[in-house]
C-alpha cells in the first residue's frame, strides 16, 4: 500500500503537466476561437479556419472541397439552427515539422437536440498560419 500512493502521485503529475501543456497548445488556441467564431454563427469566419484547398467530410454526405464550399456548409447550419459548439480535446499529436492531427469530442444543439460527435482535425502550417486541411466528423448520438 506504501507504494501506491507515490505512484499515484507521479501519475497525477504527469497528468496535470500533460493538462497545463494542452493549455498552451496552439492547435487549442484555434480551436478556441473556432468555437467562438462557430458560437457566433459567422459561417466566413469558421471557413476562414480552413485552407483553400481543405476538404471537410461529413457523414452520408458528399466531401466538401475548398474554402467557399465549406463557408456554404456552414452557413446552410446556422440557417437551420446549429449553435452551441462545444469540444473537448482528447489527443493531439504533430504530422511531420509542420502539421498535427487533433482528435476531440463535442456537442452542438440544433433545435431542442443536442448532437454529440467526435473529429479529427488535421492542421498545418500554411504561410505562417495554423489552418485546418483535412476535417472528418461523425455524429455518435442526437438526442
Amino acid at each position: 500500500m506504501s507504494h501506491i500512493v507515490p505512484i499515484a502521485f507521479a501519475i497525477l503529475l504527469v497528468f496535470a503537466s500533460a493538462v497545463s501543456a494542452q493549455q498552451d497548445n496552439p492547435i487549442i488556441a484555434r480551436m478556441n476561437a473556432f468555437a467562438e467564431a462557430y458560437n457566433a454563427q459567422d459561417a466566413q469566419a469558421v471557413a476562414n479556419f480552413y485552407a483553400e484547398d481543405a476538404a471537410l467530410f461529413l457523414p452520408g454526405q458528399p466531401v466538401i472541397l475548398g474554402r467557399d464550399g465549406i463557408a456554404k456548409n456552414y452557413a446552410a447550419a446556422f440557417a437551420k439552427g446549429v449553435r452551441n459548439l462545444q469540444f473537448k480535446v482528447i489527443d493531439i499529436r504533430n504530422y511531420g515539422s509542420n502539421a498535427a492531427y487533433e482528435i476531440s469530442d463535442m456537442t452542438a444543439e440544433i433545435g431542442e437536440q443536442r448532437i454529440t460527435g467526435r473529429y479529427m482535425h488535421m492542421w498545418e502550417v500554411i504561410d505562417g498560419q495554423i489552418l485546418l486541411t483535412r476535417d472528418f466528423f461523425q455524429v455518435i448520438s442526437v438526442e
